[in-house]
């Protein structure tokens, strides 16, 4: 896909689990001294360009690519490319989901039939780059203890700043983000223990700076 970025802006692209994205840098100048960039942002990687970009490539590690541009002067900025191809390693396990848009049902995955969930689940969310997220949900534990005492467990992580917040045992939880990206991650012990949740996201305005 090609696509001029106009100035002051921020691109999310995302595709589905076990691909990568790969963004092709095809013409455009961007003013170092002034201020103006190509900041490519992904999990894992980013990576800031100026001057005559034209040529360079970037390869994301995961499934999603947040592309932000600043321009101080008109008629400047960058024309792109992009594709996605299957991943060469896996980054993600098989019982992960990734969920897209504003807002969206979330509920806990399951233990594989027979099987064990090693090293847990996750719920990758992506909403608008310059929108935050917000989660309410609700978690049940059936009281079945996994081996260690904080085995069962849920964690939160905004991929913004990097802040993480654990959850346990049966409550009504609220968090919110400072970016546009969260992750959720059940334990192998919170499936063990055949806990749940079932909540909801949805999207809130940036906070003013």
């Amino acid at each position: 896909m090609r696509a001029m970025v106009p100035a002051d802006c921020a691109v999310a692209i995302g595709r589905p689990l076990g691909q990568v994205v790969t963004l092709w840098v095809l013409e455009g100048f961007l003013n170092c001294s002034s201020g103006e960039m190509l900041l490519l942002w992904g999990r894992l990687v980013w990576r800031k360009m100026c001057g005559k970009p034209a040529g360079m490539a970037f390869s994301s590690q995961a499934n999603t690519l947040l592309v932000r541009q600043r321009l101080v002067r008109p008629g400047g900025g960058v024309l792109l490319r992009y594709s996605s191809q299957p991943g060469l390693g896996a980054s993600h396990r098989g019982c992960d989901t990734q969920l897209f848009g504003p807002r969206g049902e979330i509920s806990s995955p399951s233990m594989s039939p027979g099987g064990r969930n090693v090293g847990g689940c996750r719920i990758f969310i992506d909403v608008a780059p310059r929108a935050r997220i917000a989660i309410h949900a609700l978690t049940m534990d059936r009281g079945i203890r996994a081996e260690g005492t904080d085995a069962s467990y849920i964690l939160i992580r905004d991929i913004h700043s990097l802040r993480t917040t654990a959850f346990r045992g049966q409550q009504t939880l609220y968090w919110e983000s400072e970016g546009s990206q969260a992750e959720m991650e059940f334990s192998q012990g919170f499936l063990e223990a055949h806990a749940s949740l079932r909540g909801q996201y949805w999207t809130l305005h940036t906070r003013a700076r």
